[in-house]
């Protein structure tokens, strides 16, 4: 028998089961709402765009491609440079070197050279601040900063300036290292450094600069000739009937086209007739060339060794 105790026991029960289940509920429901709310705020995370958040003229990055090209730019030949007498700071020096600071680097890098000009303001990354010693891509270190001035840093959107003497770069790094005198010192192996890297001491060449679309052009025009060159010697070769030169060509080659592509990107084959039958017999298949030129006597090699050194001089 059930006594009252134990309905007592029953009813408390079936109340903890219905608080149980009603908090439950409650906690669903509240992971639902957190679910869409969540949802919802994704959702309209596309609409956003970085120009909406940051302004263009603050969000510029110079680390992108841009349409400005390289200038026409004719080579030059320096003098020879007295690397360990140029290193060394003197106050006409580090006045030279200030007046080219202020007329090419204060716009980006500040009259302070703290990374902070007027058209730095507009670039990402920033331009080097010369007063921490920190952080520099390619560092403090004389060489590092002669290397940066003749090279640039495309990826920063550092200009080169190798259109400067290298005196005249020189005397830039002299006034830039008065902003923090804990850059490191200009010893020996910095010097040695630099002068293997551009040949300072023997006088320095400039070469030619020219548009990249202008080298794209050249590059794409020397191919289209060269492909040219390649399709007309073929030609010739199938098609020349008559010539013995042709017909043992034919004779040594499975494939003339690839033969002929081989022989255009070595020219040295060319210098003699033992350079020509020693790079048909090295490697041949890769040149298609047969594999065996046992049958070929030394007259027909000296044959189709001029037939060919002709067509490729046309």
């Amino acid at each position: 028998m059930i006594g009252q105790n134990d309905n007592i026991n029953l009813e408390v029960n079936d109340k903890k089961k219905v608080i149980l289940g009603f908090y439950g509920l409650f906690y669903v429901v509240i992971i639902l709402i957190i679910v869409v709310v969540g949802y919802s705020y994704l959702g309209k995370l596309e609409t956003f765009s970085r120009g909406d958040l940051i302004p263009a003229t603050l969000a510029a990055d110079t680390t992108a491609k841009t349409n400005v090209d390289l200038p026409v730019v004719k080579g030059t030949t320096t003098a020879p440079v007295d690397l360990v007498k140029e290193v060394v700071s003197t106050p006409d020096k580090v006045a030279k070197g200030k007046t080219l600071f202020e007329t090419n680097c204060v716009s980006c890098h500040g009259p302070e050279g703290k990374g902070d000009g007027v058209a730095g303001k507009t670039l990402n990354p920033p331009p080097r601040n010369f007063t921490a010693l920190t952080g520099w891509t390619n560092g403090p270190a004389f060489s590092s900063m002669y290397k940066t001035l003749q090279e640039g840093i495309t990826a920063r959107g550092m200009a080169s300036y190798n259109s400067l003497l290298p005196e005249e770069r020189i005397n830039l790094i002299l006034y830039i290292r008065t902003f923090n005198t804990g850059f490191p010192v200009i010893d020996q192996k910095e010097i040695s450094t630099v002068d293997a890297a551009y040949s300072l001491s023997k006088g320095f060449k400039l070469p030619n600069q020219i548009p990249v679309k202008m080298a794209e052009d050249k590059i794409l025009e020397e191919t289209k000739t060269a492909t040219e060159k390649v399709e007309n010697i073929t030609k010739s070769i199938l098609n020349d009937k008559n010539e013995k030169g042709a017909a043992i060509f034919n004779k040594i080659s499975f494939d003339v086209k690839r033969s002929v592509t081989a022989l255009a990107g070595y020219t040295k084959w060319n210098e003699n007739e033992n350079a020509f039958v020693k790079f048909v017999s090295v490697n041949p298949v890769a040149k298609g060339f047969n594999v065996s030129q046992t049958g070929i006597t030394s007259e027909e090699w000296g044959i189709v060794f001029q037939y060919l050194k002709n067509l490729f001089a046309k």
